[in-house]
């Protein structure tokens, strides 16, 4: 009986043996977390040195970025501004060679003053016959004359957007053929005026304002394209 009795505290310690052995390999198993612990101090407190890099670099590449970006707005302004001057450019390219091929020989604008009376003075025309400059305050009827028609009152025909053919007085027979000539070139126009003028120059003249064509005979085609760029314009003031 003794015998079994020892075998039992054999067990008995045995297993508190094995206890123990449980309770280091718990022991061992809670030190784990305390290394990991231990670990993760000594990570954190590398984080701030790490840190300082990484900051710049974000900082340069945030500058590049700013710095790429003004550079696409600054190309941007300076596209469209050249995209306005060029229009501007082409504009004013199309209008001087449309006025280059615009009909006749062009003259200075002498203005729209209205005189007093025919002797009321005022400056020389600067054309023969005259194209613009000061006027009366009325028109010469619109239609053909076999006699001269004071300057003064055709160059208001021409501000009322008219036009003016001109042909060299001569002897009746001659001014009745050209006003007949005339008549048919500038048929079915309104704001015609057919006059003779003596030493014109040139057989025929074709005014319009600041406008003046020259013929040495009858040239319909050419005359009517005088007509077609000028007619019902009108150069009042505005």
């Amino acid at each position: 009986m003794a015998k079994k009795k020892s075998k039992k505290n054999k067990s008995n310690k045995s297993s508190a043996s094995g206890g123990a052995t449980s309770s280091t390999a718990a022991t061992g198993g809670a030190t784990a977390p305390a290394a990991a612990s231990a670990g993760v101090t000594a990570t954190s407190s590398e984080v701030p040195a790490s840190r300082v890099p990484r900051s710049a670099s974000s900082t340069k590449t945030t500058a590049a970025v700013r710095g790429s970006r003004r550079k696409r707005q600054q190309r941007t302004k300076v596209a469209i501004i050249a995209g306005i001057v060029t229009v501007v450019v082409v504009a004013i390219a199309v209008q001087v060679v449309r006025e280059l091929n615009r009909p006749g020989e062009r003259f200075a604008s002498q203005g729209n003053v209205h005189l007093v009376s025919l002797a009321s003075p005022h400056v020389p025309y600067n054309s023969n016959p005259p194209t613009s400059g000061p006027h009366m305050p009325s028109v010469a009827g619109w239609g053909s004359y076999t006699e001269p028609v004071e300057d003064e009152y055709l160059v208001h025909n021409l501000e009322d957007a008219g036009i003016v053919l001109w042909y060299e007085l001569g002897t009746p027979e001659e001014n009745d053929a050209r006003v007949a000539a005339l008549e048919e070139v500038s048929r079915g126009y309104d704001r015609i005026v057919i006059a003779p003028r003596d030493d014109l120059g040139s057989q025929y003249v074709v005014t319009a304002w600041t406008r003046l064509q020259r013929f040495d005979e009858i040239d319909a085609e050419a005359m009517v394209k005088f007509i077609e760029a000028y007619e019902g314009i009108d150069h009042h003031p505005r």
